[in-house]
């Protein structure tokens, strides 16, 4: 790579993180109250979800207002073939912060010509800052961090969003993700549970319904920490907005895709 482009990229990490940071930190706690209803079962907006995504975009547009900016509040879908983009979600895990569990992040991604380039997630609850830019690694509050060498996925602990309405089907995801991995966990933020594939806290992520802000940024930090994304419709590497994936280091993600091929499947299924 061009070191003028890393060193873009590099300072765009960084501007994404600070970001991240100073909007997470100032997320009121208590300003819970639902303002936005959406399609699926719990599934809202908070008044704090509107108040982080409005101090995001005014900052993000403050450095150049030329890029476009796909953010889940005020989503405009037209934009993710843009040829320079911003992807934001103002709080990943809104369900949690509104019940004062604290697993809940500010992720900001940045793409270019289709790739994901510079990123950062911040959890404030937590006092977790993952950093990553193309080429240079992934930080977890400036410390560099990499996947874990579980290599066998019933070694693996791993966490998902599956179809939980058919886990009583033998041939659903979940029913076979259950009963091949060593323990499974469900945290309700997809980008946080990413990052903690990252850093080695978690071994596998398998989800089937992700939306571009869910994974934009966190795939980046995922894959320069060494792991492979790969994508639960063709088993290849999942392009940035793939909903489908299964994220992990290159032998535990092959492992899980030999044991339970079927988890690769060309549409939607349970």
């Amino acid at each position: 790579m061009p070191r003028a482009a890393a060193g873009r990229y590099a300072a765009l990490a960084q501007l994404a993180a600070q970001t991240a940071r100073a909007v997470g930190e100032r997320i009121n706690v208590d300003d819970t109250a639902i303002v936005t209803r959406k399609r699926g079962r719990a599934n809202f907006a908070t008044a704090a979800d509107h108040a982080a995504e409005t101090e995001i975009l005014k900052r993000l547009r403050a450095h150049d207002k030329s890029i476009p900016i796909l953010a889940e509040e005020s989503a405009d879908r037209k934009l993710r073939t843009a040829e320079r983009l911003w992807v934001v979600d103002p709080l990943d895990g809104t369900l949690n912060f509104s019940r004062g569990i604290p697993f809940y992040c500010v992720a900001i991604g940045y793409v270019e010509d289709g790739t994901v380039r510079a990123a950062a997630v911040h959890a404030p609850r937590t006092g977790e800052l993952f950093v990553a830019h193309e080429g240079g690694g992934t930080t977890l509050n400036g410390t560099k961090v990499t996947v874990s060498g579980v290599s066998r996925a019933s070694d693996a602990f791993a966490v998902t969003s599956l179809g939980f309405k058919a886990a009583s089907r033998q041939d659903s995801r979940f029913a076979q993700l259950n009963g091949t991995v060593a323990r499974l966990r469900v945290i309700g933020s997809a980008a946080l549970e990413i990052c903690y594939v990252a850093c080695g806290k978690l071994d596998l992520f398998v989800h089937e319904a992700l939306s571009p802000w869910d994974i934009a940024a966190a795939q980046l930090i995922a894959r320069e920490a060494g792991a492979v994304v790969r994508s639960l419709k063709t088993g290849q590497d999942a392009a940035w907005d793939e909903p489908q994936v299964a994220i992990g280091n290159p032998k535990v993600v092959r492992d899980l895709f030999t044991k339970i091929p079927s988890l690769v499947r060309p549409t939607r299924g349970a």
